[in-house]
């Protein structure tokens, strides 16, 4: 059966109910968002948490920088903040972590005065139109560390430049969400990886837009916009 997103919001106990006789197929705006299946066995929490990116979104709010901090602190696993939305970061595999530690090991080559690579896990707290996200990209670069470090010896500040390796569950999030979120919060330049293409798309920007855009295929490796003397291979 197809029904769109309004008549699921409405009457989502009726929804319940035809799941024992078919699946049911939501649109939104005449596009197909989401397929609603009848799970076989009784589903645990617990195991929810760990599949899915997303592990709570209230339905009428999005989620304040207190709720974040209270709901993962004493918590071992990497959590995100993006838009009002918590997220649940997954492992990474094995091609994703030799791209990262490659560039890593490239970016620590240039000798730049208050040039400073780091790594994830790495919480970057960002200010975005009075909300505040917190996120943790995959690597990048911090200028003026010891300026924007506090007393508990944690980062303060935005940094110059990050870095997102794209994964299967994070296309969307990093090329279009997170694009946005970097751009508006002050950060002046976003590299995004494409494993899969072997290609990586990046973005220089200036006053709170985009000011310069470049793809770069693997085979002629990656320049920087903000910092000239940067041209690694990955």
């Amino acid at each position: 059966m197809i029904i769109n997103a309004t008549e699921v919001k409405n009457s989502f106990g009726k929804m319940l109910k035809l799941l024992d006789y078919e699946d049911i197929i939501v649109k939104k705006n005449g596009r197909v968002v989401a397929k609603i299946v009848k799970h076989s066995e009784p589903l645990d929490p617990m195991n929810l948490v760990k599949k899915s990116a997303e592990i709570y979104e209230p339905k009428d709010r999005k989620v304040s920088y207190e709720e974040f901090l209270k709901l993962t602190a004493n918590n071992d696993k990497r959590y995100e903040l993006l838009d009002g939305e918590i997220y649940c970061l997954a492992s990474p595999k094995v091609n994703h972590q030799m791209i990262v530690s490659k560039l890593l090991v490239e970016l620590h080559k240039f000798n730049l005065k208050g040039f400073t690579p780091f790594v994830s896990p790495f919480d970057i707290k960002l200010e975005v139109e009075g909300k505040i996200n917190v996120l943790q990209p995959d690597l990048g670069i911090i200028c003026n560390l010891d300026e924007n470090t506090d007393e508990e010896n944690r980062y303060t500040g935005t940094p110059s430049l990050v870095v997102e390796v794209l994964s299967e569950s994070s296309v969307t999030r990093d090329r279009v969400r997170k694009l946005n979120t970097y751009m508006l919060s002050g950060i002046r330049e976003y590299w995004i990886v494409d494993p899969l293409n072997e290609v990586t798309s990046v973005y220089a920007f200036k006053d709170y837009e985009v000011q310069a855009y470049k793809d770069y295929p693997r085979h002629d490796g990656i320049k920087s916009f903000t910092f000239n003397q940067v041209h690694i291979t990955w």
